[in-house]
């Protein structure tokens, strides 16, 4: 069976051409960080709030904080495609987050991926 080729920006806004489906995909990540590094967590994670918004491909950003652990956290994002997730890695603000990762400043972290089934913008 030939897959549908889409055109999607990539994270410098050139169109690039992709075969993954033209659905909403989503990524869901529960992070846990240590209480040390909460401050710098929260600045790192404005930044890239601001550039993934910015970003073509992105739908929706949102960071969540867990009521009962403060140092509890949520994110959420939504990109019109699985191409849009794979730039969006490619960005700088995206690489301060991975940096922060990379320095030890989470004690946990579970992440999730899903194509949209039922979808309101």
């Amino acid at each position: 069976m030939k897959q549908a080729v889409h055109r999607v920006l990539n994270a410098t806004g050139r169109r690039v051409l992709s075969t993954t489906p033209s659905k909403p995909y989503a990524l869901m990540v529960t992070v846990k960080v240590k209480p040390e590094k909460k401050d710098l967590f929260l600045e790192v994670m404005a930044a890239d709030a601001k550039g993934t918004r910015a970003e073509p491909e992105n739908l929706r950003f949102d960071l969540l904080k867990d009521e009962e652990d403060a140092t509890k956290f949520y994110l959420y994002s939504v990109y019109k495609s699985k191409a849009g997730l794979d730039a969006h890695r490619a960005t700088p603000h995206y690489k301060a987050w991975a940096d922060f990762r990379a320095a030890g400043g989470i004690e946990s972290q579970d992440a999730s991926k899903a194509f949209a089934v039922e979808w309101t913008e």
